[in-house]
């Protein structure tokens, strides 16, 4: 996020970053590893919200979950590590070179055995899911493409079972939300979910102003 954030300020940014967390050395290493990808590494999930997520999972002692977007595996190195080892994390991206750099970081993590890896794109394999009426989750993270946030929120919902927590990144979107003059794809999208899951007499939810802004919702 940039240092003149409309969401978090320069200084306030800087405060948390000092004290707001732990980060373990093996994440420092991911996101070192990320940053050398460029520009692009804007993508990767913040450390204040990977530590949010880390004891989320710890306090929900969640079996089943799902993430939608991995990019190169920050936030499932969080979730696999704060679960159990009985437990699972399903895991939807179908982008080859920042799979391998996740899962370098799965092994070094001993977490390898707690994921399932679906290699598809993101609104088929939930499609898939969805059709599997067995398959019921009680944690999800959605961190992917912006301008289909409402159909992964439509398609993931069904699949929730009941008190299951789901998280959704970028909810604010560097404040263009509140920025009428933007229009772009993405802008739109993320204001359409935010409107739509407002209005979810399914989900009680709030939207936490943490990095680039987090929707928590309790599933009914």
């Amino acid at each position: 996020m940039s240092a003149d954030s409309p969401i978090i300020k320069k200084e306030l940014r800087e405060y948390v970053d000092i004290l707001g967390y732990s980060e373990s050395e093996l994440l420092k290493k991911n996101r070192e590893e990320t940053k050398k990808l460029g520009p692009i590494s804007i993508m990767q999930v913040g450390a204040a919200q990977g530590a949010f997520l880390s004891i989320l999972c710890k306090c929900g002692k969640f079996k089943n979950c799902l993430e939608v977007g991995v990019f190169t595996g920050y936030s499932s190195l969080c979730i696999s590590s704060a679960i159990e080892n009985d437990s699972r994390l399903t895991v939807i991206d179908n982008n080859n070179e920042y799979l391998d750099i996740a899962k370098k970081y799965w092994k070094l993590a001993n977490v390898v055995e707690k994921i399932n890896v679906i290699k598809k794109d993101a609104l088929e394999a939930l499609s898939e899911l969805k059709s599997n009426s067995d398959k019921q989750f009680d944690f999800a993270f959605i961190d992917a493409d912006k301008a289909n946030y409402v159909e992964y929120y439509d398609l993931i919902l069904p699949l929730m079972s009941r008190g299951g927590i789901l998280c959704i990144d970028n909810t604010l979107w560097k404040g263009r939300v509140y920025d009428l003059d933007n229009q772009t794809d993405s802008t739109k999208a993320i204001r359409s979910l935010n409107q739509k899951i407002k209005n979810d007499k399914r989900v009680e939810h709030s939207i936490l102003t943490i990095y680039d802004g987090m929707t928590i919702c309790y599933i009914k």
